[in-house]
């Protein structure tokens, strides 16, 4: 079986009730009523339950189709009460279900005009038929109390459909920022430390047929930045990276240093925060590593810079500058910035490149 599908830009629009449209039928229950003042004859009985009979099958049908078939079910169900009037039941349980079904229509200012022209047909046809003016009082008062119950519940399970999605969208992009920052994590956490390991790698093949014990050192090194590696891996995973902005610009002079590069630093480390050394730290690594990868440099220096406000993070070398491609790293890294409240900007010169990393003070 297939489903039926929605028309599109369609200005009518009608859900399932949430209580589902058999918990009303109990009503039914009140239709007999009126018979206990005056025995009703076989034909009365038949032609109610004749009627009963259709009305159920319309309330089904209305119950589960389509805005237009909701609106044709409902004025089918209000001329089976009229039709019943002359049995003796009580035909305006019939007409509360008309308006019951009219209620679950959308938008509801749809709803709301199809109720009210359904309530005043019957108060037209109760004064045509002779009842008294107070059994259209009691006739609204019901039919009120129906319509704003079934379409407060709708309206109800409405808003807990958008929160349900909601709830599924803020979990997609959740997923979709947690994998962002494992990439992130873990471009800026391999890029330098691959780029280490294959600049000891070639150096100690470069030695090793003259000294083996600094060819020995060199693997040495190359084992344990393979172990730091796995270990800043295993911690970006588990979201538990917290790179210190020192150790960062000690692993950074060692990485130039095993390049050719020289390093220098100025300023202050210690007077930046973890918080902000951490961020600062991350733009360290990328920026070193775009050095030893792209620069051809023989300096670089790395400067620090802070005041009430801002703290500066300057990386500069000597090497080849001029125009660049911007790759994921740079992206990532100016991501993270951004987050943090600062900024990260590159300049390239024919006389070397220059990337600072600003973040207010507060970050």
């Amino acid at each position: 079986m297939t489903k039926e599908p929605q028309p599109r830009g369609s200005t009518l629009k009608r859900i399932v009730d949430p209580h589902g449209p058999y918990i009303w039928l109990a009503y039914l229950v009140l239709y007999p009523v009126t018979w206990l003042g005056r025995r009703p004859d076989v034909a009365d009985l038949m032609a109610s339950t004749l009627g009963l009979l259709v009305f159920l099958g319309v309330y089904i049908w209305a119950s589960q189709r389509r805005p237009l078939a909701t609106i044709t079910g409902a004025i089918i169900i209000q001329l089976i009460g009229f039709a019943l009037i002359p049995t003796g039941g009580n035909w305006p349980v019939i007409s509360i279900f008309a308006v019951s079904v009219a209620a679950g229509l959308r938008p509801a200012s749809n709803a709301r005009w199809l109720i009210a022209a359904l309530m005043l047909a019957s108060a037209a046809v109760a004064m045509w038929s002779g009842y008294p003016w107070y059994f259209n009082l009691l006739f609204a008062f019901f039919a009120v109390m129906v319509a704003v119950g079934k379409m407060s519940g709708i309206a109800l399970s409405e808003k807990q459909g958008q929160l349900i999605a909601a709830q599924d969208e803020v979990r997609r992009l959740s997923r979709e920022a947690e994998r962002e920052r494992i990439a992130r994590d873990l471009h800026d956490l391999l890029g330098r430390t691959l780029t280490l390991i294959a600049l000891k790698a070639d150096l100690a093949a470069k030695v090793a047929s003259e000294d083996v014990e600094a060819a020995r050192d060199e693997m040495r090194d190359i084992a344990g930045a393979a172990r730091s590696g796995l270990a800043d891996v295993r911690k970006a995973v588990a979201g538990m990276t917290t790179t210190g902005l020192r150790r960062e610009i000690e692993g950074s002079r060692d990485a130039l240093s095993a390049a050719g590069i020289g390093c220098v630093v100025e300023g202050d480390v210690d007077a930046i925060s973890a918080a902000e050394g951490g961020v600062l730290a991350m733009a360290l690594r990328e920026a070193v590593t775009n050095v030893i990868r792209h620069a051809d440099a023989t300096r670089c220096t790395i400067r620090i810079a802070h005041d009430m406000r801002q703290i500066h993070l300057d990386i500069a070398d000597d090497g080849q500058g001029g125009h660049f491609r911007e790759g994921a790293g740079i992206a990532g890294m100016r991501a993270r910035m951004t987050a943090a409240g600062g900024a990260f900007d590159i300049s390239a010169t024919p006389a070397g490149t220059t990337v600072l990393a600003t973040l207010p003070a507060s970050a």
